[in-house]
């Protein structure tokens, strides 16, 4: 079966057939177009310059002119090249040269009969747009009709075209309306690309200046409707680098003040040519900004986040999301995100926010400088919030200052804000809070916060921790807030509480609530009194209670706060509790209350805190009762009554400690007890007026010891009453006993406000002895009677001690040594001003008298005098003494004061005046002397002349001390002290440096020449550098020093020379001892003591002798003794043989030599030779010179040999033999002497030495062997 086509309808086939005929007939009509333009119109393109520039002239409506054209092909697309192309103003000039345009045609210009182009690219162009004052447009001098308000032919004509293109343009922008300097924009590229139903646009540029580093726009605009052109659906996009906001003022408005850097991009949607949103990021540092006239500047570090609106017919919706900002005064805002919806107008707007954190005190910081309304920036300013907020939202209808309805719910940590109206004041709150403008519900869970409640409490109160729970409810516009329960702690207490509050419009409002506090600190009670408390007594409380616990304490607060503390009723206030180890400083200036138990109660009106025991200092109180009958009157009264029992120190420490001290200026300050009493106090005190309290109190006490002035001896079994006020004090009588024996006395206050004490007893020595360790008192026995009375005004005090010292007997040294018939009348008597020194002035019968003026001032100098049977001296810079005695005993007084080298400080000496016939010092007397000793500073200068000395002494005190002397004569005589035995001295602990002189020194009687000392100290030891004493008879020089460490030690070195030996011997003392001689004894020895101390029993050292031609004589007894010793004068009364001739009428000698060793002093020698023309003695052995005993060894040879010989010779018949015998015996070392030497040992005493002859062995080898 054959195909066939089913027939479709005639009419379809009729449309095909008519389609394909069209599509030919126009491929064929552009193919004969292609081929016209490719071989007709573009090989003489040049040809149709003119029909080209009329083309656009019509386009454009402006003259054209083409300098010159160009033609090829871009593909299929023929295309230009125009070179400059200029476009003419109305009067023919030149407007705009476009150096360089390459245009390719589009087919569809064919069917339109106009130029359109595919792609229309200008290269390089220069385009001044300008605006002139009326607002006017135009580009390169040429208005813009649209901007005039034209048909847009030219905008719909570029709109039009597929691609333009422009590359490196310029562009200057000026603006005679802003008045504002031209603006170039270099390397302007734009891209204008057409689609189906959409225009895409690029702009790029790089503004010339600081504007900005470079500016990128977008558009994709779709709906373009050719009658309406500029009503685009689309959305657009713009970049800044780099912007500079403060050179924007100049072409753009902007906030004044506005300025700073930074990056921003923009995306803006458009409906139907209407902006419906709009995005921003923004990137900007250092920006500065005034948000308005009558704010502050604004100034930001940074701001960075993106911003977002939203508008419908609807609705308007601002957000933010990451915005954060750092202003330089220290606001910060975290990356907030944000969202702000109004809907509706006028009342009936609902304003909604949604935030997911909130800085409050950043929020008012910036306050200050947003466009808020006044009132919203006044309550922020008023009420300074702080901390966070999270999760918040918050809706409210109408004005935000005036909300007709609100709610909000929210989460907040370490919220605080400042009591205002009725709200309270806030800090550190951590919790939730959820509820609307009729109720809502609270939680807090919060630590370190406080609560100020203005109205009801004078300071915050604070809370390291807090969880309560309650609520808010408005009914009839009346609110109240409730607390349902609370637990709370914090440093003053811990506890529990719930209530309510309701707030008053014309009154401090209703409350009540119900506190229990397990345990408080007392010091805070102040804090927690409510404000309606008069202010006197919650300062009163605040200064008082300093220390203490308080226990179990219940607070019950019911009523309107307006009636507080109900007298009347209507209302409760109570609060009571228990008080340990509580103190009481309940005035100023009076010793406080310590160690308190008892409790307390406040109810109504009335406080009383109550004491079962406490103590003030070591005084035991009871019963004390603190009473303020209304807290609230104007001249609110407290009294305190109380008893004590303690130590009476510890009460003379209470009056010193209080106001009563400078009503009596002070004069128990300084007074001691020991002993118990009992105090009676009460004290009526107006709070307002401390100054002005009543004090009355009493004081009884017995068997004291009382000190009343340091350095006095204390009052024994004292006993008495001390009545006081605040102004007065008196003891109307008191008894004890001083100084062994009984006293009384009494005090009173004067009229003058001054207070008088009158004492009189009797004093015995021995309890003086006793109680002071003075070295006088030793010396005085017996007792006396005196009387005393002491007057103080204000800062001033006289007080006289008067005493007869009858019964009373003396033995110390002239001239004060009495007996105790005698009465010497003792009166003593000083006086203190404030601000002058204190004088004194004491006199003893016509015996002594001093004054002194004793500075108050420390450094300055105390001045007075000292007269001792003379006038008493005047003093300048110290004290002088002048002493006018016809004996005076150094000796005796210095023993007296050597009992006791710390009795005291010594007096400020400047000058000692001394008279006397007689002076008695270290065992000698001084006759005649008249003595001056001035002191400068740590140097005495003395200058003294007596029969038996005249000098100058320069006494350099400090360390050691130096002695400088000259005199030019001082003979020291035996004394009738030291004839008597005069009392030993303490041994020497240093000596000083010396330098002394003296032309004439003689000691006992005897002058003994010239004398030079000088010496002095290095590193702990005294160093005698140089010791002379020389005569005409002869020299004694000598050196050595001393340690003065225990043991002490002295070493000397010593040299005697004598040129006449017996001159010498007669000037110390020794006459007719030895005849003319010649000897020189030198040595070195040491010995324990002082080098003032010859300590001859610890002596040791070595002696050297050698003398010539000298005689011993005949020694009277106990004269030289030990020169009796050399002189052997007791040898021919101890021997049988008859030496008279030779000792007895004394012994010639041509030398004596030999070395003598010192042992603890003994003298020992193994080589004493004495050699004279009759003998030789050969002598050792030891002398004792302590006991002056000896042992020794005597050998003594008669010179016989020569006269033997002698006298043979000239007496022989033959003298040859008698000189032969004389030379042989010489040349057998005397052999004759030898044998007709003696031995003797000596011992016994110096005085009566015992002689025994040794007899001698047979010679050796002698005439018995023959």
């Amino acid at each position: 079966m054959p195909n066939s086509e089913p027939a479709g309808p005639r009419p379809a086939r009729r449309w095909r057939s008519r389609l394909l005929t069209g599509a030919l007939a126009l491929y064929f009509l552009l193919g004969i177009a292609f081929l016209v333009l490719r071989y007709a119109v573009l090989p003489d393109i040049e040809r149709w310059r003119a029909p080209i520039a009329r083309q656009a002239e019509i386009a454009l409506g402006v003259p054209v002119s083409i300098a010159a054209i160009e033609a090829d092909w871009s593909g299929l697309r023929p295309r230009l090249h125009l070179k400059n192309v200029v476009l003419r103003d109305a009067e023919g000039e030149s407007a705009l040269v476009l150096p360089q345009i390459d245009a390719t045609l589009a087919w569809t210009s064919i069917l339109k009969l106009r130029p359109y182009f595919h792609r229309l690219e200008v290269q390089t162009p220069e385009l001044h747009i300008a605006r002139d004052a009326q607002g006017g447009f135009s580009v390169a001098g040429l208005p813009v009709a649209a901007a005039a308000g034209g048909d847009g032919e030219a905008l719909r004509w570029l709109m039009a075209q597929r691609q333009i293109v422009v590359r490196g343009a310029t562009v200057i922008w000026r603006d005679a309306l802003r008045q504002a300097p031209p603006l170039r924009l270099n390397e302007v590229n734009f891209r204008l690309v057409k689609g189906f139903g959409t225009h895409a646009l690029g702009l790029t540029m790089q503004p010339e200046g600081p504007l900005a580093e470079s500016i990128d726009m977008r558009a994709d605009l779709r709906q373009f409707d050719e009658q309406a052109p500029t009503a685009w659906t689309g959305r657009l996009y713009a970049a800044v680098r780099r912007a500079s906001l403060e050179s924007l003022h100049a072409w753009v408005d902007m906030p004044a003040g506005l300025t700073g850097f930074g990056d921003t991009r923009v995306w803006l949607s458009l409906q139907a040519g209407q902006p419906v949103a709009a995005t921003a990021d923004l990137a900007l540092r250092d920006a500065r900004a005034r948000l308005g006239e009558d704010l502050p500047e604004l100034v930001l570090d940074q701001v960075a986040g993106r911003l977002g609106a939203q508008k419908s017919a609807t609705e308007t919706v601002l957000t933010s999301r990451g915005l954060s900002l750092d202003a330089g005064d220290g606001i910060a805002i975290a990356p907030t995100d944000l969202r702000i919806s109004r809907k509706g107008d006028g009342a009936g707007q609902v304003t909604r926010v949604e935030v997911n954190q909130l800085d409050l005190a950043a929020l008012s910081a910036l306050g200050a400088h947003l466009p808020f309304d006044e009132a919203v920036r006044s309550r922020l300013a008023a009420l300074a919030p702080t901390g966070r907020f999270s999760q918040v939202q918050l809706q409210w209808t109408g004005e935000a200052a005036a909300p007709s309805a609100w709610q909000v719910s929210a989460d907040f940590d370490g919220v605080g804000m400042r009591a205002r109206d009725n709200l309270p004041g806030l800090g550190g709150i951590r919790g939730h809070l959820a509820g609307n403008q009729g109720s809502g519900r609270y939680t807090l869970d919060s630590e370190s916060m406080t609560l100020d409640l203005p109205a009801v409490f004078e300071a915050p109160l604070g809370f390291d921790t807090l969880f309560a729970e309650g609520g808010w409810q408005r009914r009839d516009g009346a609110l109240r807030v409730t607390l349902d329960r609370a637990r709370f702690a914090n440093a003053d207490a811990q506890g529990e509480a719930s209530g309510y509050y309701a707030p008053s419009v014309d009154g401090p409002g209703v409350i009540d609530l119900q506190a229990r506090l397990s345990e408080a600190d007392g010091t805070a009670v102040w804090r927690y009194m409510p404000k309606v408390v008069n202010q006197d007594t919650r300062v009163w409380l605040r200064d008082s209670i300093t220390a203490g616990r308080a226990h179990d304490v219940r607070l019950r607060l019911q009523g309107d706060l307006a009636d507080f503390p109900f007298r009347e009723g209507g209302g409760i206030f109570l609060i009571t509790g228990r008080i340990s180890r509580a103190k009481l400083d309940y005035a100023k200036a009076w010793p406080a209350i310590e160690a308190i138990e008892g409790g307390l109660r406040f109810e109504g009106a009335r406080m009383e805190i109550t004491a079962n025991q406490g103590r003030i200092y070591g005084v035991r109180l009871g019963k004390v009762r603190v009473v303020l009958p209304d807290l609230d009157v104007p001249d609110e009264v407290l009294t305190i009554t109380g008893v004590a029992t303690g130590g009476t120190q510890d009460f003379l420490r209470f009056v010193g400690d209080s106001p009563v001290r400078a009503r009596i200026d002070g004069f128990t300050d300084d007074m001691r007890a020991e002993g118990d009493g009992m105090l009676d106090l009460k004290l009526v005190m107006p709070l307002r007026h401390v100054a002005d309290t009543e004090v009355t109190g009493r004081y009884r006490f017995k068997d004291n010891a009382l000190t009343l002035v340091p350095g006095l001896a204390p009052i024994a079994d004292a006993a008495g009453q001390v009545n006081f006020t605040a102004n007065a004090l008196s003891i109307p009588q008191a008894s004890g006993t001083l100084f062994g024996k009984p006293l009384q006395l009494t005090a009173t206050t004067l009229a003058d406000r001054g207070v008088r004490f009158e004492a009189r007893g009797e004093a015995q020595m021995a309890a003086l002895q006793a109680a002071y360790a003075w070295p006088a008192l030793a010396h005085l026995s017996g007792e006396t009677p005196w009387s005393a009375q002491v007057v103080v005004r204000g800062r001033e005090a006289e007080v006289v001690v008067e005493a007869p010292l009858s019964g009373v007997s003396s033995s110390l040294p002239a001239p004060f040594n009495k007996s105790a018939t005698e009465a010497w009348p003792l009166r003593a008597a000083f006086k203190v001003q404030p601000g002058a020194p204190v004088s004194l002035e004491a006199k003893l019968a016509d015996r002594a008298s001093l004054q002194l003026t004793i500075p108050r001032d420390e450094g300055a100098p105390l001045r007075g005098g000292l007269g001792i049977g003379a006038p008493v001296p005047a003093g300048e810079r110290g004290v002088r003494i002048a002493i006018a005695q016809p004996h005076v005993d150094v000796d005796a007084w210095r023993a007296v004061s050597s009992m006791s080298s710390e009795a005291g400080g010594a007096l400020p000496i400047e000058r000692v005046v001394l008279d006397t016939p007689r002076l008695t010092v270290a065992g000698t007397d001084l006759h005649a002397v008249r003595a001056e000793a001035r002191q400068d500073k740590d140097r005495w200068r003395v200058k003294l002349r007596a029969k038996e000395a005249a000098g100058e002494i320069d006494w350099q005190q400090g360390g050691e001390g130096a002695v400088h002397a000259r005199f030019s004569h001082l003979l020291l005589k035996k004394g009738e002290a030291e004839a008597e035995g005069a009392a030993d001295l303490e041994p020497l602990e240093s000596l000083p440096a010396l330098d002394v002189v003296i032309e004439r020194f003689g000691l006992r009687d005897l002058e003994l020449g010239r004398l030079e000392v000088t010496a002095f100290n290095r590193g702990g030891l005294w160093h005698l550098n140089q010791l002379k004493l020389a005569s005409a008879d002869g020299v004694l020089t000598g050196s050595g020093q001393w340690w003065p460490q225990a043991p002490a030690r002295t070493e000397l070195d010593f040299s005697l020379d004598s040129t006449d030996t017996g001159a010498l011997l007669k000037r110390l003392g020794h006459a007719e001892a030895v005849q003319g001689g010649s000897a020189k004894l030198a040595g070195k020895v040491a010995w324990q003591g002082a080098p003032t101390d010859l300590n001859v029993a610890t002596m040791k050292g070595m002696l050297t002798l050698n003398a010539e031609n000298g005689q011993f004589r005949k020694l009277e007894p106990g004269v030289g003794r030990l020169l009796g010793v050399l002189s052997l004068q007791s040898l021919p009364r101890r021997i049988t043989l008859d030496f008279r001739d030779v000792f007895s009428e004394g012994f010639a000698f041509d030398s004596i030599s030999g070395s003598i060793d010192v042992d603890q002093g003994v003298l020992r020698t193994d080589s004493l030779e004495i050699r004279g023309p009759s003998a030789k003695v050969f002598m050792r052995g030891s002398a004792n010179v302590k006991n002056e005993t000896q042992d020794l060894n005597v050998n003594v040879q008669p010179t016989l040999s020569e006269s033997v010989a002698v006298g043979a010779a000239l007496g022989a018949v033959n003298p040859v033999a008698g000189v032969v015998t004389y030379l042989v015996q010489k040349a057998l070392k005397d052999p004759v002497e030898k044998a007709f030497a003696f031995e003797y040992h000596v011992t016994g005493t110096w005085s009566d030495p015992v002689v025994t002859r040794i007899e001698a062995a047979p010679p050796e080898g002698g005439a018995g062997s023959k």
